[in-house]
């Protein structure tokens, strides 16, 4: 028989019994079978009748096809790893960068907060520029935010063992983004509203869910997370998707808990299998939003009895599709990679006879080939790699400063590049 919803297993089955009693029936079954993954998280759900429970844990069978989709998304994980393997370190740079811009992007335009990816990409630039200083976070909007990310691109898990861990990751990731009468209201998280206010989770039509409504039911059932994020019996994929729904379901504070929550995925999935996939969460969510609130809705259901089933297939669908996406465009930009170095090493060979004194065809080689990496991996302007930048990754590598710049104006001279910014000096490769 096919696995339906519990809300809608009374409907399709055949029986002259109470509907109660077969679908209780139904869930203990499902609850206690062989292969049941179960957890001691008891969300908050509601009836439609706008009552709530607490009482069921949240569990999941690993269906066949949830097997599939989780194995398919290991697979596409170590396919993705093993071209960035392959990559040489300013193209893996790049186009984490450009997935960034895209990530920050759209999970603001989730919650209807507008940015723009020329900001976004403006602030990943500064951010990478005085990494160095000591005060090293851009003071333009979102500069804390992209900064958080950025830690977790350079093999920065974040860990969350206390309560405030939370309230510390929110406070930097939403750093000046919260007006002030949405900030948190409790010691930690929100606490009860005014007037008797309830915050609701609403549909277009009618409210969907009702969170928590105090802080100390809150802090219990973060407790109770931070217990299940840092217990490895559950295997990571999955135990990922479950604290993105509890921590929705709880919804701690008043405002940002979706980015909060997106944020959170994208850090486990980047530290547990790839950045390149974790950095693609928003991004695939806001290409199947419906798809991924439907999924929300469904599982917030108590009829659903906490059977994130459902949820787990709909959000490993959504993500499996953008990692394929991701494979597509890494496959498609190596293999231009390839064939830019060729038309370099041609450039090369017709014009060495008259290169400038002290300009040997490998460093020529090296300013082209990064300018090359530069366009082919990243997908904003902004992000091209800079004119300082060559010449420290060519300081590196034997070549004094002034022999860079010597080449760098040598191939402008040559429309073999051209000038895209003054300050910051930045140039455009033309020949590939």
């Amino acid at each position: 028989m096919k696995y339906f919803p519990l809300a809608k297993f009374k409907y399709v089955t055949h029986s002259d019994e109470d509907p109660r009693i077969v679908t209780e029936k139904e869930y203990q079954q499902r609850l206690n079978s062989y292969t049941t993954q179960k957890t001691a998280l008891f969300p908050l759900l509601t009836y439609r009748s706008e009552e709530q429970t607490s009482e069921y844990p949240i569990f999941f069978l690993p269906l066949p096809h949830i097997l599939d989709l989780a194995e398919q998304f290991r697979l596409n994980s170590k396919r993705i790893q093993k071209i960035a393997g392959h990559l040489p370190p300013i193209a893996i740079s790049q186009f984490l960068n450009s997935l960034l811009i895209a990530e920050i992007f759209y999970t603001n335009e989730i919650e209807g907060v507008k940015t723009s990816q020329i900001e976004i990409g403006t602030v990943i630039q500064e951010n990478n520029l005085i990494a160095h200083r000591q005060n090293n976070v851009s003071k333009r909007r979102l500069g804390s935010t992209i900064k958080l990310y950025q830690k977790t691109q350079h093999g920065k898990p974040i860990h969350i063992s206390s309560l405030h861990d939370f309230r510390a990751i929110y406070d930097i990731l939403l750093k000046g983004e919260i007006t002030a009468d949405r900030l948190p209201n409790g010691q930690i998280f929100r606490d009860q509203l005014p007037n008797g206010e309830a915050l609701t989770i609403s549909s277009a039509t009618k409210v969907v869910h009702r969170p928590p409504a105090s802080e100390s039911k809150i802090q219990q059932a973060l407790t109770t997370l931070i217990t299940f994020m840092n217990d490895d019996y559950m295997p990571a994929l999955f135990k990922a998707l479950i604290t993105h729904f509890f921590f929705e379901n709880t919804h701690p504070f008043l405002d940002g808990n979706g980015r909060m929550g997106r944020y959170l995925l994208s850090s486990y999935i980047s530290s547990k299998f790839d950045r390149f996939t974790g950095f693609s969460v928003a991004t695939a969510i806001h290409a199947n939003v419906q798809h991924y609130y439907k999924a929300f809705i469904e599982a917030d259901n108590a009829e659903n009895r906490a059977d994130l089933t459902f949820f787990i297939e709909s959000l490993l669908d959504i993500l499996v599709s953008q990692q394929q996406e991701n494979l597509v465009n890494l496959r498609q930009s190596m293999a231009e990679l390839d064939n830019a170095k060729q038309k370099i090493r041609q450039w090369i060979e017709h014009h060495q006879a008259h290169f400038p004194e002290r300009t040997s065809p490998e460093l020529v080689g090296q300013v082209l080939f990064s300018l090359a990496q530069s366009k082919l991996f990243s997908y904003q302007t902004v992000l091209g790699i800079r004119d300082n930048e060559i010449i420290d990754n060519n300081k590196q590598k034997g070549f004094a400063k002034a022999q860079t710049r010597r080449a760098i104006d040598y191939l402008t001279t040559m429309n073999a590049i051209k000038l895209t910014s003054a300050k910051p000096k930045q140039h455009e490769i033309l020949i590939v």
